[in-house]
Parts: C-alpha cells; sequence; structure tokens
C-alpha cells in the first residue's frame, strides 16, 4: 500500500487498486490545478483544460468515425500543443510540427493506425509517426494513445519519472517500449484486481502524470487517498508540530501568584485562559531566574531583556523577557483599573522572588508572565 509520503515511482510499485482509482480520479483537479499556471498566459487556463477535453473524448471518437482511421494536419498540431503545454511548453518545436504538409500527416497517420489494428505492433506504428517533422517517440505516443489508449500509454515526462526500470531522459524509441511495456503489465495488473474498472495503459499513464503533479501542487490530495482497507483517511489541515502544545499537566506546577497590594495574584494557567495579564512594573533591580528557558519580557518603558539559564542568568532590573512565540506583554497602563492607578512598586521592593520557587514551573510556549 503507498503511503501519502511516497515518490510517485513508489506509488508505482505499492499502491493498491482502490489508490489507483482515487488517483486517476483526481486527474480532472490536477489538470485544473496545472492550467492555473498559465493565468498570465494567452488563452488562460480555460486554454488547456479545453484542449484536454477535446483530446481525451472528442478527438478519439473523430479518428475511429473515418472509414480509414487517419488525422489531419490540424489536429497533429493540436496533439503537439496539448503534450506541450501538459509539460514543458516549446513554441519552436511546434513550429516544426506546423511544416509538415496536410498529405504527409494524412498518408503516415494511416499507416501507423493500420500497424496498431492489423498488427498491434507499437513500435512500426512509432517508427511511421516520427518521420514527420518535429515529432519524436513522445508526440508519437500522445498520437496513438488517442486513438489506441488500450494499446499505447502516452509518454509524459512525469510518467517516466514515475515508472521503475525506465530512463526518464532517455526519449528513444528503444526507452519507450521499456516504458509501455511496464505500463501496459500495471494495467493487465490492476484489470485482474479491479475488472470493473476497464484499466488501460492511457488510464495507468494518466493516474501517474495527476500523482506526480498533485504531490507539488496540492499535496492534500494525496493525503487523501483510501487507507490499506479502502477506508478514507482522516486529513487534519493546516497542523504542525509548533502549533501543538501539550498543556496536560502544565497547570497542576504552576503555582498562584502572591496577593499584591490586597489583590489576590492570579496563576500563570488562568491569565493564559483568559488572555494577556497586565504588566507589573519592576525597579528594584532584583535578579529573577527561569530554569529550562530562554525569555524576552517587554516592560512598558521599551527596554527589553532577556534571561538564560545558570551561568547565562542576568540581572533583570527594569528589563524583562517573553518566550519566543508569545505575544509581548501589554505596558503598565493596563494596571489601571476602574479609571484609578493602582501601583503595585511599593509591594515589588517589599517583596523578592525566590528563584528556587519556581524552578519546578512547567512553562509553555504560550506562558506569559
Amino acid at each position: 500500500m503507498a503511503e501519502p509520503n511516497d515518490s510517485s515511482l513508489a506509488f508505482f510499485s505499492k499502491a493498491t487498486p482502490k489508490q489507483w482509482s482515487y488517483i486517476w480520479a483526481k486527474y480532472s483537479e490536477v489538470l485544473s490545478l496545472k492550467a492555473e499556471e498559465r493565468n498570465r498566459k494567452k488563452g488562460g487556463p480555460q486554454e488547456l483544460i479545453k484542449l484536454d477535453n477535446w483530446y481525451q473524448e472528442h478527438l478519439p471518437q473523430k479518428i475511429h468515425s473515418r472509414k480509414d482511421p487517419h488525422i489531419i494536419h490540424e489536429e497533429l498540431v493540436q496533439i503537439a500543443k496539448w503534450k506541450l503545454m501538459r509539460g514543458k511548453y516549446r513554441p519552436k518545436l511546434l513550429d516544426l510540427v506546423r511544416i509538415n504538409t496536410e498529405l504527409a500527416v494524412l498518408t503516415i497517420s494511416k499507416k501507423a493506425f493500420r500497424k496498431m489494428y492489423h498488427q498491434k505492433n507499437l513500435s512500426q506504428a512509432i517508427n511511421a509517426l516520427i518521420t514527420l517533422k518535429g515529432i519524436g517517440p513522445a508526440t508519437a505516443s500522445a498520437v496513438l494513445s488517442a486513438a489506441y489508449p488500450e494499446q499505447a500509454p502516452f509518454m509524459a515526462d512525469e510518467c517516466m519519472l514515475s515508472t521503475p526500470g525506465v530512463e526518464a531522459n532517455d526519449y528513444t524509441l528503444a526507452e519507450y517500449n521499456t516504458y509501455s511495456e511496464q505500463i501496459k503489465n500495471c494495467a493487465e495488473k490492476l484489470k485482474q484486481s479491479d475488472p470493473d474498472f476497464k484499466w488501460t495503459p492511457h488510464k495507468v499513464d494518466q493516474a501517474l502524470w495527476a500523482h506526480y503533479l498533485a504531490r507539488e501542487l496540492k499535496p492534500e490530495i494525496i493525503d487523501g487517498m483510501p487507507a490499506a482497507d479502502g477506508s478514507e483517511r482522516n486529513v487534519i489541515k493546516n497542523t504542525s508540530e509548533e502549533d501543538s502544545v501539550d498543556t496536560t499537566d502544565i497547570t497542576s506546577a504552576i503555582p498562584t501568584l502572591p496577593v499584591l497590594n490586597g489583590k489576590a495574584g492570579t496563576s500563570l494557567s488562568d491569565e493564559n485562559s483568559s488572555g494577556p495579564s497586565s504588566e507589573v512594573e519592576d525597579k528594584s533591580n532584583d535578579s529573577l531566574h527561569i530554569p529550562h528557558k530562554k525569555y524576552k519580557y517587554g516592560n512598558g518603558n521599551g527596554n527589553i531583556g532577556t534571561i538564560m539559564n545558570g551561568e547565562d542568568s542576568k540581572d533583570l532590573g527594569s528589563e524583562c523577557v517573553e518566550s519566543e512565540d508569545s505575544r509581548i506583554m501589554a505596558s503598565e497602563e493596563n494596571s489601571v483599573e476602574n479609571g484609578s492607578d493602582v501601583s503595585l512598586e511599593p509591594a515589588l521592593k517589599k517583596q523578592r522572588v525566590d528563584a528556587t520557587e519556581l524552578s519546578a514551573v512547567a512553562v509553555g510556549e504560550d506562558a506569559q508572565l
């Protein structure tokens, strides 16, 4: 069974029939994502979407509606354009394809289709088509795959990179033969496991192309692949290790702050639940050591200080600290309650904080001092 983090090469070897059919069903969605890359280009995204619909749905019917199956010059140009738009666009290559005459395209495509229909000889059909200008094994395979999807897979770059035992950068007839054998063997195995789906080599290359591009354009599609038992995976979006904080035991370890000026202090856990606490101005130059953490702290006077563990500890003074991901604390103006200024400076001068009293405190990533 393939896993979401598997490469397309691993997917080829490990995927279950349900995973293959799931990815194939996402082909249109991935194509739309690919088409979005053409936002600033002539024709926009819709040009690729319409061209793909023509290639997949209408062209095969058009070819076989003719007494002697063949393609015409304009169809060859559109096939080459479809191939280039789905991969790396090379305008000069398209210009070469346009040089072919109408008679040459008609005659040679008839010959190639006869090789496929009567002899089922894929290699000879490819050899016939590559005599046309600007047509190599990859574009020739696109022509044959449109007419005979049950015999000829399309030689897309992404599919070559996803197929075991294939040299992805070798666009020769010999390498296409290796590639097509791998794809056809895969299609046969899928047909045996899932006969209702009617797998063809072309459906296999569509699934490989969709898997390869989805990993780059929208990984959530891969994350949604069925599990080994066919059930849907639970996909959690927008989560990371940094966003998750385990506070199961933190509240029991945090003591209640002492009473200051007749008002009961609030525990850190209570502060976390109700938002940032009011800040206490400290001008006593007392030293405060916070174990196991490095913090930054803003005291409302524009002073920023740091306190380190052990030997790196500093005298706090008018400096203060906060955790890396926490917000800067509110200024001392937050100490004003009901319009009256509550000054806590006298209480702080009389009361010192022993660093050992806080040595067991477990402070979370979002704890605020």
